[in-house]
């Protein structure tokens, strides 16, 4: 039922207006994750910094490159966009792209993944990532949505745990992108909700 939801969900779009926060358009999203590619590269090609971001947010353990748990040693960064030859990918002949960059905070995993659609909602893209990760219930994922679609741009939307934070982006008027930050798992993470928003707020800012 919750995957019916989720894919209901994600065909839908989104509304907000503009605040401050970072500027990527699709166009940029779709060459940078294809410059990526599945292969993973060994740096993240936002240039999302991570130390002023971890200093925003008053992480004293500092944020470091690369996952810790179960993906620790594979790239740091993968991305696919529409020229990519899989034809289970979403993105398949369509404008749009996507770009994971790994993180890890202490022993636990921080990802950002940045989408950008010229159709449909971005945001909506990544809520199967986001109701996994934050270990949401039906009600949950709604909720989420709804408000992400209502926020402003630069505004960090959380999920009700608070280790799962979104964050929609100024696409210059074409399509829509967003970025989704999780840390930890199982709507768990060391870190307090306050930080996570302001690592995503803050990591959003330097989307370019």
């Amino acid at each position: 039922m919750s995957a019916v939801l989720v894919a209901a969900l994600a065909g839908c779009g989104g509304g907000g207006g503009a605040d401050a926060g970072g500027s990527l358009g699709v166009d940029r999203v779709v060459e940078l994750a294809e410059g990526v590619g599945k292969d993973g590269a060994d740096t993240c090609p936002i240039p999302y910094d991570a130390g002023r971001a971890a200093e925003a947010a008053k992480v004293g353990e500092g944020i470091e490159a690369g996952a810790a748990g179960a993906e620790a040693g594979k790239p740091m960064a993968t991305g696919e966009g529409a020229k990519t030859t899989d034809p289970q990918s979403a993105f398949a002949g369509k404008a749009g792209g996507l770009i994971s960059c790994s993180y890890h905070v202490g022993g636990e995993d921080l990802t950002i993944l940045t989408v950008g659609k010229e159709a449909g909602s971005a945001t909506n893209y990544l809520l199967p990532t986001a109701q996994y990760a934050g270990d949401m219930s039906v009600e949950d994922v709604k909720a989420f949505s709804e408000k992400a679609a209502d926020a402003k741009f630069g505004e960090p939307v959380a999920s009700k745990g608070g280790n799962v934070v979104t964050v929609r982006l100024d696409s210059g008027g074409k399509g829509e992108v967003a970025l989704l930050l999780t840390v930890g798992e199982d709507d768990k993470s060391a870190l307090k909700a306050e930080q996570v928003l302001e690592l995503a707020r803050t990591f959003a800012a330097q989307a370019k």
